[in-house]
């Protein structure tokens, strides 16, 4: 199971935490930008991504809750490991194709209300696919588990080599569900961080 380390709960105390996170044994560092107006917090500005990336030894995670394509570009400049945003918000695949041509493994996020259909035209473009298990927008929610039978329900028409990827609650009683559904990413955020030693967590997560 590979983990990404969400340090959205840890916006106040950034630096220290993306130290924690260089040197535990988790595989991305996950960013959460939010834009004010998908959802109605506001996160992680470009400026603060670009940082950000230069103090990471993890490959960056990038997960957009933004409600327009053009900001989407905007960090496609910074060109992380995974560029994530929303089904919700896309309606065409050109965008994908684009990023993809800059060298970025492309995701699609859906979130708990959306019905799996709308990632059925995309499945062969993209290399991950994000399923929120809590309303996007803030940290430290309870899991959903209604999104576990979705899950499996997507793993019928899905690529075997696409990364099925869950945000939202994940945490040592979550995660066997998380596996059986048939996840083989997930990310974490309060669970990890609220540790003084990170990979106290992060390996009951693996």
């Amino acid at each position: 199971m590979k983990v990404s380390v969400s340090v959205l709960k840890e916006y106040d105390n950034l630096y220290d935490a993306v130290l924690k996170v260089n040197e535990s044994s988790c595989d991305f560092l996950h960013i959460d930008v939010m834009d004010g107006k998908f959802v109605d917090n506001k996160k992680f500005s470009v400026d603060m991504v670009k940082q950000i990336k230069k103090v990471s030894k993890k490959p960056l995670d990038v997960h957009l809750m933004v409600n327009d394509i053009k900001t989407v570009m905007e960090y496609a400049n910074l060109k992380p490991e995974y560029l994530t945003f929303h089904v919700e918000i896309i309606d065409d695949v050109k965008t994908i194709k684009y990023l993809k041509s800059l060298g970025i493994k492309v995701g699609l996020a859906i979130n708990p209300e959306t019905d799996i259909k709308y990632l059925k035209p995309y499945v062969s473009d993209i290399d991950l696919v994000l399923f929120m298990s809590v309303n996007p927008g803030y940290g430290g929610q309870s899991f959903n588990y209604d999104v576990i039978n979705k899950i499996k329900e997507f793993k019928k028409m899905s690529p075997d080599n696409l990364i099925i990827n869950i945000d939202g609650g994940v945490n040592d009683k979550t995660i066997n569900f998380c596996k059986e559904a048939g996840c083989n990413m997930v990310v974490s955020g309060s669970y990890v961080t609220n540790n003084q030693f990170y990979d106290d967590a992060i390996n009951k997560l693996k």
